[in-house]
């Protein structure tokens, strides 16, 4: 089965949200287990597109995460409807005026507490400002 564009989370089955860095972790060869894993048990895997545009490289580089993409993948793309659904919610985030804000980190947190799945990060600090529950969160 290959990936899919979806415009919101989905079915909003908890599963797991793989964020850039999670990506750039498939393409080191690391989270085989946990993908397997995965599969055998049918849990939706989801990735901002924003994601993955910032992990994609393409051609050989990016052969596990095309891999990947071959799965039973959900790519959540920031089509009209789902960026003014990220903007609301890095909104109601309520940050300081000088707080950087990044718009794949949020998406991957929304989809993450919208399906109260788990989310695979190589910087759980950024997560936890948007309100991810530190148990919902894994460290690549």
């Amino acid at each position: 089965m290959r990936a899919r564009a979806a415009s919101v989370s989905d079915s909003g089955r908890p599963g797991l949200v793989l964020d850039a860095g999670a990506l750039l972790a498939v393409e080191a060869g690391k989270l085989t287990d946990v993908l397997s894993q995965a599969d055998v048990l049918g849990l939706p895997i989801r990735l901002s597109g924003g994601a993955l545009a910032q992990a994609w490289r393409g051609g050989p580089r990016s052969a596990r995460l095309g891999a990947l993409l071959k799965k039973r993948v959900i790519v959540v793309a920031l089509d009209m409807l789902e960026a003014r659904r990220v903007g609301e919610f890095i909104a109601r985030a309520r940050f300081k005026r000088t707080t950087r804000v990044d718009i794949v980190d949020a998406h991957a947190a929304l989809l993450s507490r919208e399906t109260r799945s788990l989310v695979y990060t190589s910087d759980e600090r950024d997560l936890v400002r948007y309100g991810v529950p530190g148990s919902s969160i894994r460290r690549v």
